[in-house]
């Protein structure tokens, strides 16, 4: 009996997780608006907003709508080849030292700010660049 139960749970945890969650109307109106052919798309539903991850151009993606579908933010993973040239070209003049492993782009309505994380031998530092071209140092770490 318990065995019974127990198989009956598990199946229906994973026909439940299997329903895709889908916003409402004007959500998913203004994704597909703004977004062409995304991969691995997901939707959450967060108490105040929407929120979709999802893959673009090697690019992933997490992005957050207001029920109305206005945008809220976003952030975005990627390489230095999707940096904007002039950003990139500060960066590997003050930091021509360092490799550049990774970019994460963080956006508002009002504002976007990159945080690039630099390595060498010995260490690993993130930098802060905002739209304007502002570079802050953020952390260090020491390689081990």
């Amino acid at each position: 009996m318990k065995r019974t139960i127990l198989v009956f749970s598990c199946l229906l945890l994973l026909t439940a997780s299997s329903f895709a969650y889908l916003p409402n109307e004007k959500v998913l109106k203004s994704f597909e608006s703004i977004f062409n052919n995304p991969q691995d798309v997901k939707w959450f539903d967060k108490p105040d907003c929407y929120e979709v991850s999802f893959i673009q151009s090697d690019i992933r993606a997490n992005v957050k709508f207001d029920p109305e579908g206005n945008f809220m933010g976003s952030t975005r993973y990627y390489k230095e080849q999707n940096l904007p040239t002039s950003i990139l070209c500060k960066l590997k003049k003050r930091y021509s030292d360092r490799n550049i492993f990774g970019v994460t782009e963080i956006s508002t309505s009002d504002e976007v700010n990159y945080y690039i994380k630099l390595e060498d031998d010995k260490s690993w530092v993130t930098v802060k660049v905002n739209g304007n071209g502002q570079m802050e140092l953020i952390e260090k770490y020491r390689k081990a």
